[in-house]
């Protein structure tokens, strides 16, 4: 696989595989407040801001689904992952912020919304079979 080079100017050169990305996302636990950089564990690093908020928040939607699929509530899972949970935040340059927690509370609303959706189907479903 063949590297690109990118002139850096007064004759240096760079691989474009050596440059960094712009954003970083690194995880903390919630119960270390403020985030004690040790604790800080690496998840990716992008180009783009936008791909750095989808990281974000694939790594809160992975903790709040793992929770409700061990029989937690929404809600029990919103707790679990905001006094446990490793929380995301984007490191980088224009700085991009996104509350973790006020998106964790909205992805609850929806997994809620979605199980009384699923229940009621089934609900529906089998009372059709029984007629």
């Amino acid at each position: 696989m063949r590297s690109e080079i990118v002139a850096l100017g007064n004759d240096q050169t760079v691989s474009k595989s050596n440059i960094m990305k712009k954003y970083r996302v690194v995880t903390h636990e919630a119960n270390y407040i403020p985030p004690d950089f040790g604790s800080l564990l690496p998840v990716g690093e992008f180009d783009t801001a936008e791909e750095a908020i989808k990281c974000l928040e694939q790594v809160i939607d992975k903790q709040l689904l793992a929770s409700v699929n061990e029989g937690k509530t929404p809600k029990e899972a919103y707790d679990q992952f905001s006094l446990y949970g490793e929380i995301p935040i984007i490191q980088g340059e224009p700085r991009v912020y996104v509350q973790p927690y006020e998106y964790a509370k909205r992805r609850v609303t929806i997994i809620e919304s979605n199980i009384m959706i699923t229940k009621w189907l089934f609900k529906y479903s089998d009372s059709k079979k029984s007629k």
